[in-house]
């Protein structure tokens, strides 16, 4: 999760016009911002519990009022990767379920927008951006939109402790969570067998390194062809992953073939000694009926010498 600060020179206005491939104005700081030629915007909503219909214009320039604050947190955003697997309906209903799940977690409004593959990078790359307001949303008795106490996970640790809660951290950990069910339910209910798993590589033990976070900058540079240091240590992480990971699945299929050829070894080695215990039962019955017959012959014998008894 990313946060949008006026320290740094970031507006919730002009994030979300960026997102939403619209043209916006920012009514405090009187620019506007035009992004109606954006490509690649799929899907744009925004969520709320509150009983009316919201504009995208008015939400966020009364995020932008509603502090005063020089170095005021404004805005809130969940970036998701999307699977690929899904088709582009069953990704806006699972986008749409996780930005429901955050309004109905923290009483805010979310704006969603979801963005295709760029035509220049990883064209499996389906994601969606999910802005929040800081604030709590309500309907005053006019019936209009105010923004109120600031929403749980934008409290700071020490008010958080004190309030009997667990740490920010905590609380985006569950987050995570929670995004990885719903995105494991909606590829399970598609039919896939394709699972997320939200924890950190340090957190799964598979031995992975993490990449560093390239940011807009060093990702337009590299679409130019242009090599950053935090390019090239990703690249170089992600091809020891890649080793990593062929590594462990070489090793697993080893493992199988070994587990296989164990079980087949047995599975042989058990029909030779049902074979065996078959012909050894069928000896003792071969035996048994020798015996029987010597003994009826015996018998027959033994009256044939002594006559028929009177």
């Amino acid at each position: 999760t990313k946060t949008v600060n006026r320290s740094s020179g970031r507006t919730a206005v002009a994030s979300m016009a960026y997102r939403a491939g619209e043209k916006l104005t920012d009514e405090r700081t009187g620019l506007t911002h035009d992004f109606k030629r954006k490509e690649g915007v799929v899907y744009t909503e925004i969520l709320s519990n509150l009983d009316t219909e919201l504009d995208r214009s008015k939400v966020w320039n009364l995020a932008e009022k509603s502090e005063n604050r020089k170095d005021a947190r404004t805005a809130r955003e969940w970036v998701i990767a999307l699977p690929d697997e899904l088709d582009e309906e069953q990704r806006k209903e699972l986008a749409k379920e996780f930005a429901q799940s955050l309004v109905d977690r923290y009483g805010v409004i979310a704006d969603l927008a979801i963005h295709a593959p760029s035509h220049n990078g990883n064209d499996k790359n389906h994601h969606a951006h999910i802005l929040l307001t800081t604030r709590k949303a309500e309907l005053d008795q006019d019936h209009n939109l105010v923004l109120k106490d600031k929403a749980d996970i934008e409290l700071s640790n020490t008010k958080r402790k004190s309030l009997g809660m667990g740490t920010s951290q905590e609380e985006i950990k569950q987050i995570r969570a929670t995004w990885a069910n719903l995105a494991n339910h909606a590829l399970e209910y598609a039919g896939y067998r394709e699972r997320i798993d939200h924890r950190s590589y340090a957190d799964q033990g598979n031995q992975l390194q993490a990449t560093i976070h390239e940011g807009s900058k060093v990702t337009q540079m590299r679409r130019k062809g242009i090599d950053t240091e935090i390019s090239r240590f990703n690249d170089t992480i992600k091809q020891q992953n890649s080793q990593q990971l062929q590594y462990k699945q070489q090793h697993k299929e080893q493992t199988l073939e070994q587990g296989f050829n164990r079980v087949e070894k047995g599975f042989e080695q058990w029909k030779k000694d049902q074979e065996a215990k078959r012909l050894e039962l069928e000896h003792k019955k071969q035996l048994k009926l020798q015996q029987e017959q010597a003994m009826k012959l015996k018998q027959r014998k033994s009256m044939n010498r002594n006559g028929p008894s009177l």
